[in-house]
């Protein structure tokens, strides 16, 4: 398969940067023997493994902006939605998902509908070659814990596939999700056809968080843990299913595995007013952090990084096309909320210039360190599991247990903060802050904005508007009062107002209908062909 073939060389490249002293495998390349051989050797691949969700390179021997891993997800998902504002086209690699023109590149392995698929595709294989050793791997407390990271990896994967090339899971269970491949797969495995959300979500993902969790259980009960925040626990497998649990509507899950997750981490459920300046950018030294990647001088990606996506005071591509939050939201904060240290705000556009921080409400919230090159990568930190608490309550109707949630977040970001007072769980059609939207003043409208706030780059926005069965105008002001441009008018021609629209749904990769007779591709245009 041409598919597999592409998956090969991009997994050696992406995986090159590694510490050569981790000893890793490329996820596609390692042989079965070596991974039946030893709990070590399979430690190494599980390592080489979770470290491509952060290395660049998946654009394989091609110069781009793009191919950065996890991280590029969470900023594409914020870039086809409202709450993101780039202040011009800068080199152009964000900015092709931004005014959405990244569907018209399907067939280019620099842009997110290739470097997408091959890193979620090539990291899976890597994890079914894991899950393949089984037997090896339950006989001892370490295989477990390996074992249950690479199921919990794999649920993941096929999680963030459907978020970027499907529609909702609980409303759509039906349309074409992707293809599942639950075996390693080599250059004679047949290409499978796409699945649909509900075979997806219900018979791989859902049960494979549900082994993975369990194995994780055992493994620390027995005393295994962690290395480093690269690594999966038992904690970060409950955050994962929470994520889960909220894109499928089971809010009893998702509460109950968000509060499984706190449970490793109490006492520094939410960062101090103090941790949450600085860039954003030591995963170490920030305890409400539990998943994400360190990066040092032998995996940095320079250009192809999230900071150089971000940061408008270094040399990246932010440079010239800031990253930006929308007045709407920086109005949202009161004045003493901790978290407008995150934009600059109401800059004096005397002052505009065309490159650098000197723009209204750039983002200052993700920096590299210093002048350096390097910064950590932020994959999920313990405020979102108080957030999805809050909300999975107030879903189900328990607006006391939401508000509990809520205030410990709100605590640690405004002394002055009364929206927790609110009640009910009614949203509109149309995000809050959309052009011509109207408020309902619920208390899940309330969470939800908070949660705009909280997670800003670096969860993905357009993947909670999907799973809300919401729509969503730009405002044509909200050009971070830049003079030069409307970013209301790039996506006027396309439906983003429509829950049900595939304007926001990627194309799956040429490389992979040229290789795979048996799959179809997406709609092209806003609505189903």
């Amino acid at each position: 398969m041409k598919k597999i073939l592409l998956l090969s060389i991009v997994a050696s490249f992406a995986l090159s940067c590694s510490k050569d002293a981790l000893e890793t495998f490329p996820g596609d390349k390692v042989p079965s023997d070596v991974v039946y051989g030893s709990v070590e050797n399979a430690r190494s691949a599980l390592t080489g493994a979770l470290a491509g969700l952060g290395q660049g390179g998946w654009q394989g021997n091609y110069n781009s902006g793009i191919g950065f891993g996890l991280t590029e997800t969470y900023l594409t998902g914020d870039a086809l939605a409202e709450d993101y504002v780039l202040s011009g086209s800068g080199s152009g690699w964000m900015w092709q998902t931004y005014s959405y023109n990244v569907k018209s590149w399907f067939d280019d392995p620099r842009l997110q509908c290739s470097t997408t698929w091959n890193c979620y595709y090539t990291t899976i294989n890597s994890c079914n070659n894991l899950i393949g050793s089984a037997e090896l791997l339950e006989t001892s407390a370490e295989g477990k814990n390996i074992l249950g990271q690479a199921y919990v990896l794999r649920a993941f994967c096929y999680h963030m596939l459907a978020q970027v090339y499907a529609r909702a899971y609980y409303y759509y269970p039906d349309d074409l999700c992707v293809p599942l491949y639950l075996e390693p797969t080599t250059s004679e495995t047949k290409g499978a056809a796409r699945s649909t959300n509900k075979q997806v979500y219900e018979e791989v993902i859902y049960p494979d968080l549900t082994t993975g969790v369990g194995l994780l259980e055992e493994a620390a009960a027995a005393g295994i843990a962690r290395s480093s925040k690269t690594e999966i626990d038992y904690y970060v497998a409950n955050g994962i299913k929470a994520r889960v649990a909220l894109t499928m509507h089971k809010w009893s899950d998702a509460y109950k595995a968000a509060e499984e997750a706190l449970k490793g981490y109490a006492g520094s459920e939410a960062l101090d007013a103090s941790q949450i300046t600085g860039g954003m950018n030591d995963i170490t030294a920030l305890p409400s952090v539990m998943w994400g990647e360190v990066k040092t001088t032998d995996n940095y990606g320079m250009y192809l990084s999230f900071q150089a996506q971000m940061d408008a005071g270094h040399d990246g591509y932010a440079k010239t096309a800031r990253r930006c939050c929308t007045s709407w939201l920086w109005n949202r904060m009161n004045a003493t909320d901790a978290r407008r240290a995150w934009w600059l705000g109401t800059f004096d556009n005397a002052d505009f210039a065309d490159s650098g921080e000197a723009i209204r409400y750039c983002q200052v919230k993700f920096k590299f360190k210093g002048d350096s090159w390097l910064g950590d990568y932020i994959y999920m930190r313990a405020e979102e599991m108080l957030l999805t608490a809050a909300e999975a309550y107030c879903q189900e109707g328990n607006d006391p247990q939401a508000r509990i949630y809520l205030q410990k977040l709100m605590a640690k970001r405004d002394a002055s903060y009364t929206g927790a007072e609110k009640s009910g769980n009614a949203i509109n059609g149309l995000t809050p802050g959309s052009d011509g939207a109207s408020m309902t003043g619920s208390l899940l409208e309330e969470i939800l904005i908070q949660r705009r706030l909280e997670l800003w780059g670096e969860y993905g926005r357009i993947f909670d508007i999907k799973r809300l069965g919401q729509g969503f105008k730009r405002v044509a002001v909200e050009s971070a009062d830049n003079p030069q441009f409307d970013p209301a008018s790039l996506i006027a021609d396309h439906d983003t107002q429509s829950p049900g629209s595939f304007a926001w749904i990627l194309l799956l990769p040429q490389k992979e209908l040229d290789g795979n007779p048996n799959i179809v591709q997406n709609p092209i245009g806003d609505t189903a062909d």
